[in-house]
């Protein structure tokens, strides 16, 4: 057997979103924790996108937050998140592409600390709470904007899009699912 993966979430996204996920998971992550996500599958059917990690990178993923999570970097990337908020232009979807992949970082790092409040310190959950509160319908909105949301089933790997069955796709990969 090859890669076992985790399965995340399920949401309605256009495929701009997925992209900007994917560059927000992984190169841009990458500069805040020394990591990013790159094995990340993203299954579209009939524009509901399943996303599935891969366990090693999740495993990872824990210990770059251990290390490198702290009240500094937090704050840090506060800042990062309300400055691209302030100057979010969105009137093309290359700019809200941008956008996505600017506040990806902080979107992942913000829901982990939610998940895993252990994570944080109590200064640190106070202020996420006060972000989350009074930003979490500007991000949808942005989202909304996005013209293009004709492409409805699709695999999104390693920044290749793929038109190919799921089952066909993990029995050629070889890949497992951690429960």
């Amino acid at each position: 057997m090859g890669k076992l993966y985790r399965k995340d979430v399920t949401r309605e996204l256009p495929l701009l979103s997925v992209k900007a996920w994917h560059e927000g998971d992984s190169n841009e992550l990458k500069k805040w924790i020394d990591f990013g996500f790159s094995n990340t599958i993203f299954v579209s059917q009939n524009g509901k996108v399943t996303i599935y990690y891969d366990d090693e990178e999740c495993d990872a993923f824990w210990d770059a937050l251990k290390e490198k999570f702290t009240e500094d970097l937090f704050n840090k990337l506060c800042e990062h998140f309300f400055n691209v908020i302030n100057s979010e232009k969105s009137d093309s979807e290359d700019e809200i592409f941008e956008f996505l992949v600017k506040i990806g970082p902080a979107s992942t790092l913000f829901d982990e600390l939610s998940k895993y409040p252990e994570f944080g310190t109590d200064n640190m959950m106070r202020r996420l709470f006060r972000v989350r509160k009074t930003t979490q319908h500007f991000i949808y909105s942005v989202e909304k904007k996005i013209k293009n949301r004709e492409l409805k089933n699709y695999i999104f790997h390693k920044g290749k899009l793929l038109f190919v069955p799921f089952e066909q796709f993990i029995k050629e990969k070889g890949i497992g699912f951690v429960e």
